[in-house]
Parts: C-alpha cells; structure tokens; sequence
C-alpha cells in the first residue's frame, strides 16, 4: 500500500495501526495530517449535504459546505435537485448568502451576473456596453456544478470526486440500517426546522468516533442521567446490546434495556405508528427496532445518527428522538457541528411537540448531553496537541479477540456487547486507507 510521509519522515501507517488498537495523537491536531484529510479524503468521498425534505418545492435552496468549500443545493424549476459551487464565474463572490430561500435565479451581489437555478448564466448587466456588440459568451460560464450528487432514503449526498462508485455501492451493508431509520413509516422522515450549527474547537474525528461506538463514555460522561431517573437505572445501561462494522466502516450501535427493566417497543414510537412499522421494515429489522432503546451510528467519514429515548426531565416520560450530526472540519483542531431533527411525516402532532422538546433539551448547543461530549472532545484535542503527549499513542484495544455475534438478524458484523472499540478500528483503518491510497 502506498504510504502517506510527513515532513518529519514519519509514515501513517507508521503512526495509525488500528489492528492493533493504536492511534497516534498526531491526527487529531497536524495542520499537515488535516491537509492531507481535506485533499485525499473529503475532497474524494462521498460527503453529506443535507435531506430531501429540506427542499421540497422548486426553486428551495439551502447553502451548505462540501469539503471546505461553499455550495447552493437546489431544487430547480425542473424538480430536480443540484448542488453548484456558491461562487461566481466572474470574480468568485458568494452569489448566495442566505442560509435558506426559494430562488429561479440566483444574483451576484458583486457585478449582479444572473444564473438560473439550473446553473446556466442568463444575465449580465450592461452586457453591451461592458462586452461590445457581441456581448459575453455565456454558454461555458454556467455556475460550477458539484459533479456527483445522489440520494438515498431522503439523504442528500455530494462528491467531488466525479468518478466515485455510486453511493448505494459506497453505503453497502448500511442501507439495511438507514432503512430500519428512514423508512420505517409510510412518508418516510422530514427535517423540523433549519439545522442547528455551532462551532467547537476539536478535532472533528472525535464526533465520528463517540457515536460510532463509543458506549463506554456513558458510564462517566452521562451517569448524572442516571442518576436523576432520566436515563435507565443502570449505570451501564449502554452495554447491552450490540456494535455493528458494516460495509467501508459505517457504523451502528443497537442498545436495549438493562437486564430486568421493561421497554416499550420500537423505541417508545406512538403506537398508532406500529402498523406502519411492521408493514415498511422486514421481519429482522423489526426485530432490531423492537428491541432497542438507543441507536446510534456514523456513515463514514462525519455523519452520525442518532436515534434513543431519552427523559427530557423528571415530570414527564422517556420520548423518543430522531437527530443527524455533521461534523464539518474546519482546521486541524476545529470543526463546525450541524444538527438536524426529524420526525416521521405521519407522527401525531402531540408526539412531534414532546420529541422536539426532547431533542433540544438533550442534544443541541444548549442540551446537557451535548455539553458534556463538547467539553470532552475539546479538552482531548488540547492534551493531544502537546508534543510531549504526541510521544504516546492512544489505546484502542476494547474488545479485541472477540468474535461477532453469529445470530444477529442484520448485516455487518455484529459484536455481542456495546462496550467494544471495533467500530473504531474499523474506521481508523477506512480512514488510513483513503489517507494512503
């Protein structure tokens, strides 16, 4: 395999060697591993950009990064949804600087060039007089487009890299499990709201890796949940389930209850919604979300999902929320996190109200659970920053040795335990491999 040198002479493979649970510090605060990522990672795979639902009608739009670098996601006249680099061909200004709006063209506020919201330049002011008789050759001027833009289940994905394998092949296995969470229900997910963004000075593979699978944080991170009622009574009530490696390293966690405490079905979703479950998901994918309490995951390389039943406080009843996190890298210890809430099309208004609510006392900038996985992640890219700590490798051995589960009704390989570090390693060697190939 190709390896990636550093200046200092260094090799990743050299630093990175996730089978045998070692991970340098380096990677998660080297200006020079973060160029590498920006270049031979995210520039090249496929990339997160948003959800269908957020632009339903022709001409919505949502302005969004891909790979560092600002782009339109439209929905145009035609029905059919693109995404073009938000920059002008004439002198490269943001032709779009809402976060949201509904548009047939698009005006730079520079020189006012006009692009229809297919792309094509129709527009220049004073042509004539700024480009004589003949006027600008507009044809070869269209916005830039973003060349690889598919979707799956309602999630909008993006590439760079033209020719990239098609996104169903990229998901592989973890189609299964999208739509155990996005189809399970007639209409399918809708996002509530423009997401919520914040910026947070840690390294963005932090994200990726907790909710990949790291369940064992909850036992000290999160037992104040315990111990207010408001999560099970079980201070390791995150490790009873399983750890899912499928396809290219994305990840799924699929937690049940304790030994001996009672759980709604599917998740506590309204039982109105049950028929609709059973009709869209297969028998083994029902089985997974009867059975489960928490479901988290990470579509490699920064999108993670999150699906659990949670108390929002010690009045009302566990509820049941739906979240998408991208982690947005923004230097080599920095990163911008977006959030979006969803709720199935069909829920009952009284369920969309008690999730919402839920959701934003918990997860969010402003959400306790929240504020104690951000105060984490930045304090551990501080102390890894150091030279002295980068000496040292951090240790990823949990669950080593342990086969998977044979009887797991899903895809992937499933270890019989959420206290494990597989999902990890396998996205330390996914990451290794397009970092070095």
């Amino acid at each position: 395999m190709p390896q990636a040198q550093l200046a200092d002479g260094k090799r990743l493979g050299e630093i990175v060697r996730p089978d045998a649970g070692d991970v340098s510090r380096r990677i998660f605060a080297d200006p020079e591993v973060y160029e590498l990522e920006l270049d031979r990672l995210f520039r090249r795979t496929w990339l997160f950009l948003g959800h269908e639902t957020e632009v339903p009608e022709a001409g919505d739009y949502v302005t969004r990064e891909l790979a560092g670098e600002p782009v339109i996601v439209v929905r145009g006249d035609d029905g059919e949804i693109r995404a073009f680099l938000n920059s002008c061909r004439h002198r490269g200004m943001r032709v779009c600087r809402t976060d949201f709006d509904n548009a047939s063209f698009f005006r730079c506020p520079y020189h006012g060039w006009a692009y229809r919201n297919s792309g094509e330049l129709v527009g220049v002011p004073a042509e004539e007089e700024a480009y004589g008789p003949a006027g600008l050759d507009k044809s070869n001027l269209a916005l830039l487009p973003v060349p690889r833009v598919e979707s799956y289940r309602g999630l909008l994905f993006g590439s760079w890299n033209a020719e990239i394998a098609p996104l169903t092949d990229f998901l592989g296995s973890m189609t299964f499990y999208l739509d155990l969470l996005m189809g399970r229900t007639d209409g399918g997910m809708v996002v509530v709201g423009p997401p919520q963004r914040w910026d947070v000075p840690a390294n963005w593979k932090f994200g990726s890796d907790n909710f990949a699978g790291d369940n064992y944080h909850t036992l000290t991170t999160h037992s104040h949940a315990v111990e207010l009622g408001t999560l099970p009574p079980d201070p390791k009530f995150a490790m009873y389930g399983h750890l899912v490696v499928n396809d290219h390293s994305h990840a799924m966690g699929c937690v049940g209850p304790p030994p001996n405490v009672p759980l709604p079905p599917y998740l506590g979703l309204p039982e109105e919604m049950w028929p609709e479950i059973e009709r869209n998901l297969t028998p083994p994918q029902a089985e997974i979300l009867r059975g489960s309490n928490f479901i988290h995951g990470n579509v490699f390389p920064n999108l993670s999902l999150l699906n659990v039943m949670l108390g929002r406080d010690l009045k009302h009843p566990p509820t049941p929320f739906f979240t998408l996190r991208l982690w947005e890298p923004t230097g080599p210890t920095s990163m911008r996190v977006w959030s979006w809430f969803l709720i199935e099309k069909s829920a009952p208004e009284s369920y969309r109200e008690a999730s919402y609510e839920t959701y934003v006392r918990t997860f969010g900038p402003s959400g306790t659970f929240e504020q104690d996985d951000m105060e984490n992640w930045v304090e551990c890219t501080k102390a890894n920053a150091g030279k002295i700590a980068q000496e040292h490798g951090l240790n990823h051995v949990m669950g080593i040795g342990t086969p998977p589960d044979p009887d797991w009704p899903g895809p992937g390989l499933a270890y019989p335990t959420s206290y494990g570090e597989w999902p990890q390693r396998a996205f330390y060697a996914e990451w290794l491999e397009w970092m070095t190939s």
